[in-house]
């Protein structure tokens, strides 16, 4: 295939991934979720938001040339505040968090679904470890093509829930935003995705990080269930498949990781 022929395939099967469609989007678009429901929910997901330009950044710094870093920095800058008043996705988020009623700096101290800090662990993995290319295509079609399809059921559901525009600005910033940053690293992965090799690093880190956003969405269902019905502590998501491991905050992996 030419490189515009796989990616225009690797895009079909992005959004026809278990991850972009996962049972728990659907009931947040459909059914009534209380802003307690997305305390829970956020509190999970908050830790993946400040840790997407950690990600970007590992990739700059192994970018093969400048074209590839001014791409991936183009979309650092707007994940660094461009765009939304100076104010970065984590600062965003926290206003979010605070509109569900959770404690300031709540988000350091809950404990995280094993899913969710492997999600984490994942892709700090795939942009160290794996082939540049397949850290690309974790980031863009794993991450900026999927984001506006999975949020637009996520603010559907916020706003039934009853939150304000200004409270849910995190998520409606990245319906806008993810597109574009998508289009920047597609034309990124249109110079680079030429040859069977390349096309095959590119869809495996794009799987890679898909099957991870699976398990990590299947981890907050679990959170949620827990949290409605905390008697029947043997409930978990219908499908789960954790990896396993112990509970950490978001505090402990910060230190874990400034400990290299």
């Amino acid at each position: 295939m030419t490189a515009r022929e796989f990616l225009v395939a690797l895009r079909a099967e992005v959004e026809a991934h278990v991850a972009v469609n996962h049972p728990l989007l659907a009931r947040l678009a459909h059914v009534p979720f209380t802003r307690a429901d997305y305390r829970v929910m956020g509190l999970q997901h908050y830790a993946l938001v400040g840790h997407f330009t950690s990600y970007l950044e590992q990739l700059l710094l192994r970018a093969p040339d400048s074209e590839a870093k001014q791409w991936l920095a183009k979309v650092l800058v707007n994940e660094y505040g461009e765009g939304s008043d100076g104010k970065d996705h984590a600062e965003l988020y926290r206003g979010f968090l605070a509109a569900t009623g959770a404690d300031p700096g709540e988000e350091l101290t809950t404990a995280l679904h094993p899913d969710v800090t492997g999600f984490v662990d994942e892709h700090r993995r795939i942009c160290r470890q794996e082939p540049f290319l397949a850290g690309l295509g974790a980031v863009g079609p794993g991450h900026e093509w999927t984001i506006p399809r999975m949020f637009q059921r996520i603010v559907r559901g916020l706003r039934q829930a009853g939150f304000r525009p200004e409270e849910i600005l995190y998520f409606e910033l990245h319906l806008e935003q993810d597109v574009d940053h998508g289009r920047w690293l597609e034309e990124a992965l249109a110079r680079y995705a030429d040859g069977d090799v390349a096309q095959a690093q590119i869809r495996r880190g794009a799987l890679l990080s898909l099957q991870a956003r699976a398990r990590f969405w299947s981890g907050v269902q679990s959170k949620i269930v827990r949290w409605r019905q905390p008697k029947n502590v043997h409930l978990r998501a219908p499908g789960h498949t954790s990896r396993g491991g112990r509970e950490r905050t978001l505090a402990e992996l910060r230190r874990r990781e400034s400990a290299g």
